[in-house]
């Protein structure tokens, strides 16, 4: 609400995604997303850009976890990786494209 503003120092910590199988996520985050695992033990993995050592995603591994469409539950929804400028989040784009993957709303 405009009456309560977050203070300045408020910062967004990791997202953390429960999953079914850590190593098809892991493929996902790292081959199609393009994050750096960053640590990865026993069924647990953190990920980050490549070019620092902050963590944006951490996926915990709970075998037979229903995925997000199949379960009546809230959840995330989504969650946004900021791009430096138009031409990489072109380039991205074109790039999930070639994966498959869908972009955008």
């Amino acid at each position: 609400p405009a009456g309560a503003p977050l203070p300045a120092a408020t910062r967004v910590g990791p997202v953390r995604v429960q999953v079914a199988s850590l190593d098809r996520s892991l493929a996902y985050y790292r081959d199609v997303i393009g994050l750096r695992v960053v640590d990865h033990v026993d069924g647990h993995a953190s990920l980050g850009p490549s070019d620092d050592a902050r963590v944006l995603v951490e996926l915990g591994e709970r075998p037979g976890a229903p995925r997000a469409d199949e379960r009546p539950h809230t959840g995330l929804y989504h969650f946004a990786l900021l791009v430096p400028d138009r031409a990489t989040l072109g380039a991205f784009v074109r790039h999930l494209s070639e994966h498959g993957v869908h972009a955008g709303a």
